[in-house]
């Protein structure tokens, strides 16, 4: 599968989780929210989930790090799909992320039908438009040696 094709078909779940990771950050955060406990309540299992919510509360700061690796994949693909892509291109792409599931072909191409796109014409744009995007997305390796870089 193309790097471009990966990226586009989990960007919209990719900004989702970041949403839910942000929502639960602030929640933890907010003092107003917090799980109120005293140290004298009755019974052992009390003072393990005590302890377990005080190691969340300590450790929001994680959450700020998958935040900060969701947004840079995010806005490193829209920008690509902003700068790289024409409007046509751009429509095309934002029809398949929409439906990205593997049986919502179906889907796709109503939608692209609404969109003035032929389904050949639609999945010949959403080619062009992953092509172009993997010139940017895709990962190449690279080697090291002694005289300095080697693309593969």
């Amino acid at each position: 599968m193309q790097e471009s094709k990966y990226q586009v078909i989990n960007w919209k779940r990719w900004k989702d989780t970041k949403r839910l990771l942000e929502e639960t950050r602030d929640q933890l955060k907010d003092d107003r929210k917090a799980i109120t406990y005293s140290k004298e309540m009755p019974g052992t299992n009390h003072m393990s989930v005590i302890q377990r919510y005080n190691k969340i509360l300590e450790n929001t700061d994680i959450y700020d790090g998958y935040i900060h690796a969701y947004k840079i994949v995010i806005e490193r693909l829209e920008n690509c799909i902003a700068t790289l892509l024409n409007q046509e291109q751009r429509k095309a792409i934002i029809i398949y992320a929409n439906n990205p599931g593997k049986g919502e072909s179906g889907m796709r191409e109503q939608e692209a039908l609404k969109q003035g796109f032929s389904r050949a014409k639609f999945y010949e744009v959403i080619n062009q438009s992953f092509n172009i995007l993997d010139t940017v997305l895709a990962l190449e390796s690279v080697q090291k040696t002694d005289a300095g870089l080697i693309q593969d």
